[in-house]
């Protein structure tokens, strides 16, 4: 069974971008452009991997990661998350760390980096 990823970025060229990269090595992945539909889409789907925009329209993707981490279903709430962002600045290490997030990286993507990533997580 293929494993499932959550993509959730509002850029539409990372979108489109990783759902090729993704589906060609073999994993389903939905796209998801708000915040909103992110805690939705965890809440009634099982996905293997979460990969999460720290800006997204609507939501900061710090606050959803937290939100994740205390789902009432413990599998739910311990999805791998890897949090992609052009402004990493604004956070260090150790915040990341402190909500749970597994793993992050800089925007402009490295996909090989990406697909190590998930790699690693599922």
């Amino acid at each position: 069974m293929a494993k499932k990823i959550l993509l959730a970025d509002d850029s539409p060229v990372i979108q489109t971008l990783s759902k090729k990269i993704f589906q060609g090595q073999g994993y389903e992945i939905k796209g998801t452009k708000t915040g909103i539909n992110v805690l939705d889409e965890i809440e009634n789907n099982d996905y293997d991997v979460v990969i999460l925009d720290i800006i997204l329209p609507g939501a900061n993707g710090m606050e959803l990661a937290s939100q994740i981490r205390k789902n009432k279903d413990s599998k739910k709430a311990n999805v791998p998350i890897i949090a992609i962002s052009g402004n990493y600045k604004n956070y260090s290490k150790e915040d990341f760390d402190e909500i749970g997030i597994n793993d992050y990286l800089i925007k402009p993507l490295d996909y090989d980096a990406l697909v190590n990533a998930v790699k690693k997580y599922t």
